[in-house]
């Protein structure tokens, strides 16, 4: 009798412990809708304003270091695990390719890997941080 207790009682514990590690290890799991169709602007000041990245949902991208930057970088981005990697169009563009480690609402700029971007230096570890759109409710004050 104690044997079945005991047996079935290890056996739950070890099916718990086994449900905690998977649990954990798909917790850090970054999907493309995660990132997908949204806006991110770098934490500093950029090329005389925002520095924004739009990464949309069709599998391109674009970049605008400022308004007074000239440079309107476009291209493709792909997701590896939590990196993502934007690949400048080489013909459009100057055919850089940056990385990034997305996480939450961020992407932090993963220098070692990187190209430079031509006019802002963003150094390892910054971070591009998703903007939320304003919704118009249609109220007036």
């Amino acid at each position: 009798m104690c044997r079945k207790i005991f047996g079935s009682h290890i056996r739950c514990v070890f099916m718990a412990f086994i449900l905690t590690l998977l649990a954990a290890g798909c917790k850090g799991t970054v999907r493309e809708n995660d990132i997908a169709g949204k806006t991110y602007v770098y934490e500093k000041e950029g090329f005389g304003g925002d520095f924004v990245i739009q990464i949309n949902k069709d599998g391109t991208f674009s970049c605008y270091e400022g308004p007074l930057s000239s440079y309107y970088g476009i291209g493709e981005w792909t997701l590896d695990g939590d990196t993502l990697c934007l690949s400048e169009d080489a013909e459009a563009g100057n055919g850089a390719v940056y990385y990034f480690k997305a996480e939450g609402n961020a992407l932090t700029f993963l220098e070692e890997k990187s190209d430079r971007f031509l006019f802002i230096q963003v150094a390892d570890g910054e971070k591009f941080i998703e903007k939320h759109e304003e919704k118009n409710t249609g109220e007036t004050e």
